[in-house]
């Protein structure tokens, strides 16, 4: 680690305690606020203390504090999960959890499962925060509610339902290696007098330069151009009912590569994506009185096409560079011109949830039934489809890559008993019906939260669930130059069964006036017949290049996680969060031809992030972040070869806030103005590959350079 990260981090860990000195002149009681309630882990409202299930959550003043513009971005600061960049052309971003990646976690909006196929791969950077209320993250064990894929855990954006009218713009922008990052949002809520009614219009606007970091021609960033905007309604037509609507669309292009002014198949390497991402749904909520019934009723739509380039002429000079052949590079151009690509994946999900409470027990049940179409297949520069072995087909669809249909029909039941308000017992089971199985999959769950003093809290939970063997995010993703390499499943592939156990505490003493919170969790998730994605490339009869996906025997992912919360005086507060998974599987693979390992790759063991942060309306907010990524596995795939150790990176940030106040009649004008940098020593990959046949995927550690940033945003 180097010397000024040291010191750094000893400044970080013992400012604190210098303040602290000043505690008892503080006569006022400052707590951690232990009244927030959440719905994730149980789909019943419980505050956060009583729920068995462990809820983190998310607020909206840790996104404008530390100037995160999107989901990736907001959840860095989460401790077990990590925004982690797989690729220096396309930018993508996946995110991680308890060691386990982004095909194990379920991503929701507003309780929906909006996020598939192509939405995981490139959807977490096209989530503004400008709208969320809320994100509710539940670490493992989630499955038996939410279905196949919550095997890692859940992520719940969640709206704020307006109570009274507002609007918010905001204008951030940022220079990275001297290139310019743009963005703006805006939020306009409506509400009205006696509640019936409420209204949200949002969107968001970025505009992101190309960077090239290691100066070689090439970009590490992608440029991109990003806007999306959305609304959601909420209506009360009676005492106990609610209909909700929400409808939003994202556009995106992005281009990473070089010879930006070129075509992209006259580029030596470019990847060019553009986006089309609609999401709605709609939902009606009600209270039986009578029967003391409630239920939730819902429908929801995801639909994303993308038109896609992955190629160029390789290691062929272009024109003006030294060593140009005019016959040459022309005869590279009429291969790079069939690289081009449609993509699009549809997903429609019902969703029927009841609960009644019968003395001690709350009751819950319901059923989910998920469509997914997933479609895939070669184009050429005119936009003409065409056939595996490159000439023009007769029509779209005619020889795809992937054309799926998969279907999940999913029925719970929940019991969550309170025997008393120190003890909360669950026990659950899901039965699911996928299209790509036999028979049915079930997946029971139990979970215990017991207080045995005002200080202690106690949780314990074990819980099941499966992935089943159908096309997946990462199927989309191209890597290898000179034949786009894509990934196929093996034949006869089964489904992935896991079995996941937690035990955990929270320690509030009772004598540190609620300033104080531990909260600590032992995990431990087994995996029966892994998925595994071999690096070995493949080639078929048709002479296309592709890695299989095969059942790997066991795998075990555990470790432990502890976070520190503490609250000095009522200006400072901080956080402190470390966490160690050990993610291997039961026997080693062929990860590289000749190269077996049992470790997960790009899984680093140690990882931990701390926030400190002072707090003052009067004067000025300040948000010191640190995040440290431990060293990891990283696979060199042109060379063959594995890095066994990478580098550690310790990344602080840090921003200023001032808050104005101005009156103009009978309203407010709230005025923000921050400043900052990110990344301040510029921690970042040391040994990035370099030229036109370069490793792409060889790419890890912080996705972003040094970088500094100024916003301001208006509240009225």
């Amino acid at each position: 680690m180097p010397i000024q990260n040291r010191i750094l981090l000893a400044m970080f860990l013992t400012v604190p305690g210098f303040l602290a000195l000043g505690l008892d002149e503080d006569k006022e009681a400052v707590e951690l606020d232990p009244f927030v309630v959440v719905s994730t882990g149980t789909r019943t409202e419980r505050l956060a203390e009583e729920t068995p299930i462990r809820t983190e959550v998310m607020s909206p003043e840790l996104f404008l504090s530390a100037g995160t513009r999107d989901l990736a971005a907001a959840l860095e600061y989460l401790p077990g999960i990590r925004s982690e960049a797989n690729c220096q052309n396309c930018g993508t971003a996946e995110i991680k959890m308890l060691g386990l990646g982004a095909g194990y976690n379920q991503l929701l909006f507003d309780s929906q499962p909006l996020f598939s196929g192509l939405a995981s791969v490139y959807g977490i950077e096209q989530i503004p925060t400008a709208f969320v209320g809320r994100i509710e993250v539940v670490k493992s064990g989630a499955s038996s509610l939410y279905g196949p894929g919550a095997v890692a855990g859940v992520i719940n954006v969640l709206p704020n339902e307006p109570v009274v009218d507002r609007q918010r713009f905001d204008l951030s922008w940022e220079s990275v290696k001297g290139e310019t990052f743009a963005s703006s949002s805006f939020l306009r809520d409506w509400a009205s007098a006696a509640g019936e009614t409420a209204f949200s219009l949002y969107g968001q606007f970025n505009d992101n330069s190309a960077v090239d970091l290691n100066n070689d021609g090439f970009s590490e960033i992608t440029e991109k151009q990003f806007y999306t905007v959305g609304s959601q309604a909420w209506l009360y037509p009676s005492e106990n009912g609610k209909l909700s609507v929400n409808y939003s669309y994202s556009w995106e292009e992005r281009r990473g590569g070089n010879a930006f002014d070129l075509l992209p198949h006259a580029s030596q390497i470019t990847e060019k994506l553009t986006h089309n991402w609609h999401r709605g749904g709609v939902s009606w909520e009600g209270f039986a009185p009578e029967s003391e019934l409630r239920y939730r009723i819902g429908a929801s739509l995801s639909h994303v096409d993308r038109d896609s380039y992955y190629g160029g002429v390789g290691a062929v000079a272009l024109p003006g560079q030294d060593g140009f052949d005019a016959d040459l590079y022309s005869a590279a151009l009429e291969d790079a011109r069939l690289l081009y690509g449609y993509s699009k994946t549809k997903r429609q999900f019902y969703d029927a949830f009841f609960s009644k409470r019968f003395g001690e027990h709350d009751l819950s049940w319901g059923a989910q039934y998920q469509i997914d179409d997933v479609f895939d297949e070669k184009r050429n520069d005119l936009g003409q489809p065409l056939r595996s072995d490159g000439s023009v087909a007769d029509f779209s669809g005619q020889d795809p890559i992937a054309d799926g249909d998969f279907t999940n029909l999913g029925f719970f039941l929940q019991d969550e008993w309170m025997p008393s308000t120190r003890t909360t017992v669950i026990f659950g089971l899901r039965a699911d019906q996928h299209s790509e199985l036999d028979d049915w999959a079930f997946s029971p769950r139990a979970a215990l939260r017991h207080t045995s003093s005002d200080a202690w809290t106690w949780r314990a939970s074990i819980a099941t669930g499966f992935r089943a063997p159908e096309i997946f995010d990462e199927d989309f993703h191209i890597e290898i130059l000179d034949d786009p390499t894509r990934t196929r499943n093996a034949e006869g592939l089964k489904e992935e069964r896991s079995t996941s156990y937690s035990v955990g505490f929270i320690w509030t003493p009772a004598g540190g006036e609620n300033r104080l919170q531990v909260d600590g969790e032992v995990f431990r998730t087994q995996i029966r017949d892994t998925f595994n994605v071999s690096d070995i490339v493949l080639v078929d009869p048709d002479g296309n290049q592709f890695k299989l996906r095969e059942n790997a025997g066991g795998s075990v992912v555990q470790g432990f996680e502890i976070n520190t919360s503490y609250r000095f005086n009522q200006h400072f507060s901080g956080e402190i969060g470390v966490s160690h998974v050990d993610a291997r599987f039961d026997e080693a693979n062929e990860v590289l031809p000749g190269i077996f390992e049992r470790r997960y790759l790009e899984t680093p063991k140690w990882t931990s992030v701390a926030q400190l942060r002072y707090e003052n309306d009067n004067f000025i907010d300040l948000f010191l972040g640190a995040v440290y990524t431990g060293p990891m596995i990283a696979a060199r795939e042109v060379e063959g070869t594995l890095n066994r150790r990478t580098t550690s990176f310790l990344v602080f940030d840090l921003t200023a806030t001032k808050h104005i106040h101005l009156q103009a009649g009978s309203k407010e004008l709230h005025i923000d103005l921050m400043a900052g940098v990110k990344n301040i020593f510029d921690e970042r990959q040391p040994d990035l590959t370099s030229g036109p046949e370069r490793d792409t995927t060889y790419f890890y550690g912080p996705r972003f350079p040094r970088s500094f940033v100024a916003r301001v945003g208006m509240d009225w």
